[in-house]
């Protein structure tokens, strides 16, 4: 079996050595499946003849780009993993960008003069653009440019009968489970000329949120973070709640960009701070502002630090064992806010598809996956 393959992409791109193996049975939510073989893909057509050949032998295809799902969205289960990271190619437009799926967010931003890619999730060093478009991204720029979705104007995919096909943003936030996306058109935002950051501390929450509640009037704000005060310490910051605020404009205190940049990357660093005390297990929150006082009372009273972009409602807690998370998902429910709306729902999170949005996805895979071929198990 493996000649064939090894005829396809050469020898060097194929693997079902132990150690790629191990790796790739795992992703960033650790949970642990089964990789049968590991594939890194160049062009278009390989991943088309993979397709059709997992789907000749009844076996199933996991297209994966940074492995940095936090759902499991990626772990296979003895299913033929395709690497997607070798198709980086790109071309820069006026007003548009064409890429393959596996070019890094930020390698695509530098190659931009007075245009940027606007959509810059945290983990924008390592993310690839198709992961981008599985679980519709978000980031810190969501209250004034939205998600991934917003910028797609046109995706070729290969299905999972096998078929090339053009589509346009649809097929945005499908987490792999209809095709493996080959290229992607993007549209490009004017960069920001004038910008500049607040940094508000608060001893008490009631007070960040109510601030949080000014800004959110405000048109020039770009992005609103929050870092809770646990989570502040355990990253060695002062034991204050804070949110950093970054305007289109002037307005904020901070202007020089270098220290804007510097203050980014500390807000960037924070899960990494937490996780190397123990805190591993990130969760997403999506909830209305006004119920973010209780939330935050909740998580500091159970020791569980959080962050994130309050300013599009949503909060990131992280738990020091799995176990933890689901009495805070029966909590959430009573918040009136739902989880799986920014890391994707993957294996972790599928009883949390609404009824309505899983009625859609089971018919697009009737369509576009009626063999059952594509990340078989994840989402429905």
């Amino acid at each position: 079996m493996n000649t064939w393959f090894e005829k396809l992409v050469g020898k060097e791109n194929i693997s079902d050595e132990i150690i790629d193996i191990e790796v790739y049975s795992t992703d960033g939510s650790q949970i642990k499946g089964k990789a049968n073989k590991v594939i890194w893909v160049e062009n278009e057509k390989q991943v088309h003849q993979i397709v059709l050949y997992a789907r000749r032998n009844k076996m199933d295809v996991v297209a994966r780009g940074a492995g940095t799902s936090l759902v499991g969205g990626v772990v296979p289960f003895n299913s033929i993993v395709i690497d997607l990271t070798k198709m980086n190619k790109m071309t820069i437009g006026k007003d548009h960008a064409i890429v393959e799926p596996g070019v890094i967010l930020d390698d695509l931003n530098s190659m931009l003069a007075d245009k940027f890619f606007p959509v810059i999730p945290e983990d924008s060093s390592v993310c690839t653009i198709g992961g981008m478009c599985g679980v519709n991204s978000t980031g810190r720029y969501e209250r004034k440019y939205g998600r991934m979705k917003d910028w797609v104007m046109e995706v070729e995919m290969i299905d999972g009968n096998g078929k090339l096909r053009k589509c346009g943003n649809e097929v945005i936030g499908m987490e792999g489970i209809i095709g493996v996306i080959t290229k992607i058109k993007l549209k490009l935002a004017d960069g920001v000329i004038e910008r500049s950051m607040n940094i508000f501390k608060f001893q008490r929450i009631e007070d960040a949120v109510n601030r949080l509640l000014n800004l959110k009037s405000n048109k020039d704000v770009l992005a609103i973070e929050f870092i809770s005060a646990s989570a502040a310490i355990l990253s060695g910051l002062e034991a204050r709640h804070y949110i950093i605020v970054e305007y289109h404009g002037l307005e904020g205190e901070i202007k020089d960009n270098n220290e804007i940049e510097r203050i980014w990357k500390i807000r960037k660093n924070v899960f990494s701070g937490l996780a190397g005390k123990g805190f591993v297990f990130v969760e997403d929150a999506s909830l209305p502002t006004e119920n973010l006082t209780e939330l935050v009372y909740w998580l500091e009273k159970k020791g569980v630090p959080s962050y994130g972009p309050v300013g599009v409602g949503v909060v990131y807690p992280c738990f020091d064992e799995r176990e933890d998370v689901k009495e805070f998902y029966e909590f959430i429910k009573e918040l009136n806010g739902k989880v799986g709306s920014v890391f994707g729902y993957g294996i972790l999170k599928k009883e949390f598809v609404e009824e309505e949005r899983k009625k859609e996805l089971m018919e697009l895979k009737a369509k576009f996956d009626p063999y059952e071929i594509m990340n078989r198990g994840k989402v429905i």
